[in-house]
């Protein structure tokens, strides 16, 4: 009994201080500060496990308070370079964002372009980064919508019948900015996450009439709902949708609270879409270093 006692007791206060070590491991990291439209971007170039990733980005965001989403730089040791957003989701803006980084010392006035693996989409996105004085130009080529449907989904109550446009990694409601005020946009968002698969999703305040558009997006794992100043992927998804409704290419450029992003579509008899890009402006900020506790 005695005996016994003896290993309980230390098999208990073992499991007690392995706890304890695991409540207080600390990671010490750096990240960039990225501007594309606004749409404020933190990117961690230090190797962070997926399976913390979320709660990493939760406590930079909670630190930083103008960002909007975190990205992780991945594989760049081995020289294959990979983007994973904080919800697994896919981001125009923060792809754009790597693509700049990856390419800072890139002398004013020159041009370089790249494929980047991209977390939510299934295969490597087209790039391209022309360095400005201050700032970058950036294309992305984004991946094309699986499916545009209408859907009828509740809004204050009643049910309405909405455009939803599924990329990869990510899908968007576009909703007329008249129908609903932003003080019950949040709440109603949140709801769709029952009802919209994926990890991240979008709902569009669209004023076609002034090509513009106010974006909030709802990242699950993270469960983060953010007015964004400026939004890629919302962009391409009002831009896929204005072909399909208007039957001819666009070339479109989408006002927004942080600035303007230009969307450029191109269809094969006016029908099926081929060509989806977005361009906007990239600003690298000051690299910064965070202890996060794990």
């Amino acid at each position: 009994n005695a005996i016994f006692t003896l290993r309980l007791q230390f098999t208990l206060r073992r499991g007690i201080i392995g706890k304890n070590s695991r409540e207080d491991e600390k990671m010490e990291l750096r990240y960039t500060v990225i501007d594309p439209t606004k749409n404020i971007t933190l990117l961690v170039t230090t190797p962070v496990p997926r399976d913390v990733q979320p709660r990493v980005a939760a406590e930079l965001l909670r630190r930083e308070g103008d960002a909007e989403q975190v990205g992780f730089a991945e594989g760049l040791a081995a020289g294959n370079p990979r983007l994973q957003m904080m919800g697994g989701e896919f981001c125009g803006n923060a792809t754009m964002s790597m693509a700049a980084w990856l390419h800072r010392d890139l002398p004013i006035g020159e041009s370089r372009a790249l494929t980047l693996p991209v977390s939510g989409a299934s295969e490597p996105v087209s790039c391209r980064v022309t360095h400005l004085d201050g700032c970058f130009i950036g294309t992305v080529s984004m991946p094309l919508p699986e499916r545009m449907e209408t859907l009828s989904l509740p809004v204050c109550g009643v049910r309405q019948s909405l455009p939803v446009v599924f990329l990869p990694g990510i899908c968007h409601v576009i909703v007329p900015a008249d129908m609903i005020g932003r003080d019950r946009a949040e709440d109603t968002l949140r709801a769709w996450g029952d009802l919209l698969p994926g990890e991240a999703m979008g709902l569009l305040l669209l004023d076609e009439s002034q090509t513009a558009f106010t974006p909030l997006v709802y990242v699950k794992p993270t469960d983060s709902c953010v007015w964004e100043r400026g939004c890629g992927s919302g962009s391409a998804a009002i831009g896929a949708w204005l072909t399909s409704v208007r039957g001819t290419d666009q070339c479109i450029s989408l006002r927004q609270p942080g600035g303007v992003i230009q969307v450029v579509t191109r269809t094969e008899d006016g029908a099926h879409l081929t060509t989806l890009t977005i361009t906007g402006t990239v600003c690298l900020g000051k690299t910064q270093k965070a202890t996060v506790r794990l």
